[in-house]
């Protein structure tokens, strides 16, 4: 598979981590621990609450990881596979909030 694929596949699996990371109810028991805990030390203003509930903030965090496992790993089906799964579900999950418009 060639590098831009590999590279299409790496930034949609950022985004699917990303929504895993800030919005998806999967993570959201941990997220409001974190983000109890960020507040209870810092304050509700403070900006590290933000930072881990911000798209665009988690996705350089998210990015960075799957940049890391990428040099890594290389291309290889140890990245391609689980950055295509992740690809594809962020694909499916855009595509069906789609349908009801």
């Amino acid at each position: 598979m060639g590098h831009t694929v590999t590279l299409l596949f790496a930034m949609l699996a950022t985004a699917r981590l990303t929504r895993f990371v800030t919005t998806d109810r999967i993570f959201l028991a941990p997220r409001r621990a974190l983000l109890r805990r960020l507040i209870t030390k810092h304050g509700e203003d403070h900006l590290l609450p933000y930072m881990v509930t911000c798209d665009w903030c988690v996705s350089v965090y998210t990015g960075s990881g799957v940049a890391a496992a990428w040099v890594t790993v290389g291309d290889t089906l140890w990245f391609q596979a689980p950055a295509a799964a992740l690809a594809f579900s962020y694909a499916a999950g855009w595509l069906a909030s789609k349908e009801g418009e």
